[in-house]
């Protein structure tokens, strides 16, 4: 940098200031993608849609638990029926879109 005129020096700093600044904004783009798609897992539709026989099992873990200790024997078979019929729902739902997907892409 010696023999550089401070022209030269100037350019040459904010040439690297610029690439800096896209590979922090490339890096904060991937970031972004990256926990938009864990965000999108974590969602407690999803969970239960992707894992109907784990969600099923806590479902009747959490219905027997309430069902014994409390006064309201209906709540147990309650809370199974709801946790099934809405994973048969969601996994039902993403059949149909998945068919209108095919159906428009023949067309």
């Amino acid at each position: 940098m010696d023999n550089m005129t401070m022209g030269e020096q100037n350019s040459k700093i904010q040439h690297e200031c610029d690439d800096a600044h896209q590979d922090l904004e490339d890096t904060m783009h991937e970031i972004g993608a990256k926990f938009t798609s864990a965000e999108d897992g974590l969602r407690p539709d999803r969970l239960i849609e992707s894992h109907a026989v784990g969600a099923s099992l806590i479902a009747g873990a959490i219905g027997f638990w309430l069902g014994a200790t409390g006064t309201n024997r209906a709540t147990a078979p309650m809370i199974i029926a709801a946790l099934l019929g809405f994973a048969l729902s969601k996994r039902s739902e993403d059949r149909n879109d998945e068919s209108e997907v095919k159906r428009t892409s023949s067309h």
